[in-house]
């Protein structure tokens, strides 16, 4: 740790933590807990320091001392994601449009067919990878849907999503080749929506990529130049976000048949209801860690931050301090007190939150109603380790027996 960078307690900033430890994936929180109950503050690699509890994590959240800095060229296609204030309100407040609640509440109904659809296939080929054939293709066809992208492109899409979610970490933790790799397909991915971009300027419709290409060319605040990160961020994150909230909530209620059992119970006009939905969401979060840059001098835990620190918020640890949630280790569908921190807080509170809640509440919802029995393949349920920021697994294989 540079001593330059931080006054206070050196004791503070023990143990050690590696954010971008492969191992992390399996499971986080026994992980979590070690570190979390030794210090609210630890260190890192890269000169990283590490918040562990659920208050500070929350203020570091809401602090707009904390900030993303200077964009790098690696991770520019996601730069509405690390965009600081004052540039970030207005382009927000633009986006904001598409995911309100009037305009997430009128998808509903074209989700819901979604999802009978992907239920339907599912339910006659009784064995199935909860991820890869419903999840999945779920949230691609709703945030496809949003931007009037053709189906048969769907499957392109999602090829593209691996490498580029790499982009999601600090460009610190980047290997030269995470670079190149995430380069080449952001590249392919930047020159789709350009064309796109540009047959919408020739024949503008009612979807979300008109109206922001009509935005952007009126020269206002939002210009061609945000455009593309927009449309990339909104894109990429929201559809593989989603799809994970929707399999970690369906793995945690398979390996908790009580729970089960209890959320069949909590299905209303075909949605999990919204208690449940914020204990699956804190019990195993889709965004685990997210990171921040000290922008002016500022204190966390009681330690003094100078500007230029590095800092990793985990928001896993955050949704399991016992300091917050009675029992944290346990998934308790009727919990009262839940300000999990799994969407975010601040200014950068995930701009999809409802969509992504109204897609897996849904998701989750039909599924419980629409199945007797749900039981997990034989053999382990293996993690992603394609970035630190992102929880979800490799694939989710199942068998459902139809109600």
């Amino acid at each position: 740790m540079n001593p330059s960078t931080i006054s206070g307690p050196k004791a503070a900033l023990h143990p050690f933590f590696d954010p971008f430890d492969p191992a992390l994936h399996a499971d986080p929180y026994a992980r979590y807990t070690a570190v979390r109950e030794a210090a609210a503050l630890c260190e890192g690699p890269h000169g990283l320091v590490v918040v562990t509890r659920h208050a500070d994590v929350s203020r570091a959240l809401r602090d707009n001392r904390l900030g993303h800095g200077p964009l790098t060229a690696p991770n520019r296609i996601f730069s509405f994601l690390g965009m600081d204030p004052p540039h970030h309100g207005p382009l927000r407040r633009l986006a904001a449009r598409f995911f309100s609640p009037a305009a997430v509440s009128a998808l509903a109904p074209r989700i819901t067919a979604a999802v009978d659809e992907l239920l339907d296939q599912a339910l006659r080929k009784r064995q199935v990878d909860l991820l890869a054939d419903f999840a999945y293709p779920l949230s691609l066809r709703v945030v496809c849907g949003l931007f009037a992208l053709p189906e048969q492109d769907q499957a392109w899409i999602r090829e593209q999503t691996p490498p580029i979610a790499r982009l999601l970490d600090p460009a610190y933790a980047l290997t030269d080749h995470d670079v190149a790799t995430a380069h080449s397909a952001a590249g392919g991915f930047v020159a789709y929506l350009h064309r796109k971009i540009n047959e919408r300027r020739r024949h503008p419709g009612p979807d979300a990529l008109s109206a922001l290409a009509a935005e952007a060319d009126l020269g206002t605040e939002f210009t061609r130049r945000d455009l593309l990160p927009m449309c990339a961020l909104l894109l990429l994150a929201g559809y593989e976000t989603t799809a994970n909230v929707i399999a970690n909530g369906a793995l945690a209620l398979l390996r908790h048949p009580d729970q089960l059992a209890t959320a069949r119970d909590r299905v209303d006009g075909g949605r999990l209801d919204g208690g449940a939905m914020d204990e699956l969401l804190r019990y195993d979060s889709s965004i685990q860690i997210t990171f921040r840059t000290v922008q002016r001098p500022t204190v966390i835990a009681g330690t003094s931050l100078a500007p230029g620190t590095p800092t990793a918020l985990l928001i896993g640890s955050a949704n399991h301090d016992p300091r917050v949630f009675a029992d944290p280790a346990r998934l308790d569908l009727d919990r009262a007190h839940n300000p999990h921190l799994s969407f975010g807080a601040g200014i950068h509170y995930c701009l999809g939150a409802p969509l992504a809640r109204l897609e897996a509440s849904l998701a989750l919802g039909r599924l419980l109603a629409r199945t007797r029995a749900i039981e997990l393949s034989s053999g382990p349920v293996r993690h992603k380790d394609t970035t630190a920021t992102v929880r979800g697994v490799e694939a989710l294989p199942v068998v459902l027996t139809p109600a």
